[in-house]
């Protein structure tokens, strides 16, 4: 591929990394649009966040390369706050409707910001660890943040490996 055919579809290189996280956040927001008023509202999230995650055992090895690279060169890290804040937006604007608040009222945002928190903390920890199963991680996270992280309930996810540090 000539670099001008590359440039009429990316931005910049570092913006290749970026496409599937900008298919991910058009997923979840597709998801959140469809969700019916009697689904609790962090269940309907966390739902949400989980489907967008389900990803083939032979992408793994290049997801994991590539959030590596986004975490650690220079370029695709000044970009991160840009896509982060559409992925917190699609979060608190499904959660402002549901709050009859704008998408940038204190709560709303609260609960985007927390999410996006507790998904990349979730995708931090699987990144590390040997196993291939993503969407255990942002399930996991979510349910505690929608329980206000409860220690029973931490205690419950740690029994199964999730919380603890990688050996």
């Amino acid at each position: 591929m000539s670099e001008r055919t590359f440039f009429r579809y990316f931005t910049t290189k570092a913006s290749v990394l970026w496409t599937e996280f900008e298919t991910e956040v058009e997923t979840i927001r597709a998801a959140l649009g469809t969700v019916t008023d009697d689904v609790p509202m962090m269940d309907a999230i966390r739902d949400a966040v989980v489907a967008a995650n389900h990803y083939r055992a032979e992408d793994i090895p290049e997801m994991r390369l590539r959030m590596q690279l986004i975490a650690t060169v220079p370029a695709p890290s000044f970009s991160a706050a840009e896509h982060y804040a559409a992925w917190e937006l699609a979060i608190s604007e499904f959660a402002g409707r549901r709050l009859g608040q704008p998408a940038d009222s204190l709560y709303a945002l609260a609960i985007g910001r927390s999410v996006l928190a507790a998904c990349r903390a979730a995708y931090d920890r699987w990144s590390v660890r040997a196993d291939d199963d993503l969407t255990r991680y942002p399930d996991a996270a979510l349910t505690a943040l929608a329980r206000g992280f409860d220690p029973d309930a931490i205690k419950e996810a740690a029994a199964t490996g999730l919380g603890r540090p990688r050996s």
